[in-house]
């Protein structure tokens, strides 16, 4: 004859799995904003950009394509700004040089990272504060695939040890930057 408290045992687990997973769903949860978009055979992951208060802000994407033949980001579009320009960040010496980029190749088969500190869609002229919680339209035109229309979440990055908690608003005033 099995023992009382072995009987107990059994016949408490589901009641205890019941208020584990209650309890697990009363946790803070941090809102996901990732949206996913596809056009042919490229793949728009996560469209993002920095809160801002400046004239100027960044939007930041992955581009995956998974077809057979190169295809290229065009050109960037926004209601929401005076003009948006794909832009690359280099160092040359001790200077960080951002330009804007006149075609974005994306290799068959490759992704191509648009993140803070290198390819970025610079916004200019900006309407507007971009506010942590709301959303971006963009239009992105590509020479292939054709065009397509995404939103683009606004948040703070991940943290880091470099971040701080403010937001990062435009990058005119870093020190050793040249905007050409």
């Amino acid at each position: 004859m099995p023992s009382p408290l072995i009987h107990f045992r059994a016949a408490a687990w589901p009641v205890f799995a019941l208020v584990a997973l209650l309890a697990a769903s009363l946790l803070p949860v941090e809102p996901v904003y990732a949206q996913d978009y596809k056009l042919g055979a490229l793949e728009i992951g996560h469209p993002w950009a920095r809160p801002s208060t400046a004239r100027t802000g960044a939007a930041y994407l992955t581009v995956r394509n998974g077809g057979t033949g190169e295809d290229a980001l065009l050109r960037v579009e926004t209601s929401a700004a005076e003009k948006a320009e794909i832009h690359e960040m280099k160092m040359e010496g001790t200077i960080m040089r951002m330009r804007a980029v006149e075609r974005l190749a994306l290799p068959a088969g490759e992704t191509v990272s648009l993140a803070p500190g290198g390819l970025h869609i610079m916004l200019i002229g900006l309407k507007g504060p971009l506010k942590d919680g709301e959303s971006l339209p963009l239009r992105l035109v590509f020479e292939k695939a054709g065009t397509i229309e995404v939103s683009a979440a606004i948040q703070m990055p991940g943290a880091r040890a470099t971040d701080t908690a403010k937001p990062a608003g435009g990058m005119d005033h870093m020190p050793g930057m040249d905007m050409h």
